[in-house]
């Protein structure tokens, strides 16, 4: 009873410097319940499309589990997967341009083959996955955990790569055009041309 009569004076009070009442109300309702979001950020409808069809371009599938989930070939282009659990996902010759994948997690993933055209990968979790094939040009990989990942005959042209993690990776054959890699790291890395890089760690612009 209390709140509902708070309700009314704030609607009121907003009313009186000239807001209709629905707005006041709307208003209201929000100073006094606050912007809370559910639990989950993706849309079940989406998940459930993209599991029964195998396509959901433009879905929001942001902290969906999909673990493990065998989406060769899915289209997924435009998709937003911030955050969603993706490890040890075949997403083989998946369609992922221009999708957003911000701190997902894609470890042990399957993503031979797949497309992923200025994707946005910040922070990302890639550790032993496989992008073998995979195009990633333009992609945004800024800061991404890539330690003992496969990126043979990779695609990555003109990617930003900031200070990701390449532990361990295997780049042999990758396409690094354009690819700033001052301040990666790369600890037994191999390098394009099959040659080991042992340890350069943050070297800044030197």
């Amino acid at each position: 009873m209390k709140s509902r009569i708070q309700l009314k004076d704030f609607g009121s009070s907003l009313a009186a410097i000239g807001l209709p009442l629905g707005m006041s109300l709307v208003i209201g309702l929000a100073a006094l319940f606050g912007f809370a979001t559910p639990s989950w950020a993706y849309i079940p409808d989406d998940v459930e499309m993209l599991l029964t069809n195998n396509e959901c371009p433009v879905c929001i599938l942001n902290d969906a589990d999909l673990s493990n989930a065998q989406l060769h070939r899915a289209n997924l282009k435009v998709a937003s997967l911030t955050g969603a659990n993706l490890s040890g996902a075949d997403l083989s010759n998946t369609n992922l341009m221009l999708s957003e994948m911000i701190e997902t997690n894609l470890t042990e993933a399957n993503l031979t083959g797949a497309e992923m055209n200025g994707a946005q990968m910040k922070d990302s979790n890639l550790t032993g996955a496989d992008l073998s094939g995979a195009t990633l040009t333009q992609a945004n990989l800024l800061d991404a955990n890539l330690t003992n990942a496969k990126l043979i005959n990779t695609e990555l042209t003109a990617a930003v790569i900031g200070m990701a993690n390449l532990s361990g990776a295997d780049l042999t054959g990758a396409n690094l055009r354009g690819v700033n890699r001052s301040r990666a790291i790369l600890c037994h890395t191999i390098m394009p041309d099959g040659t080991e890089e042992i340890a350069i760690v943050s070297r800044g612009g030197r």
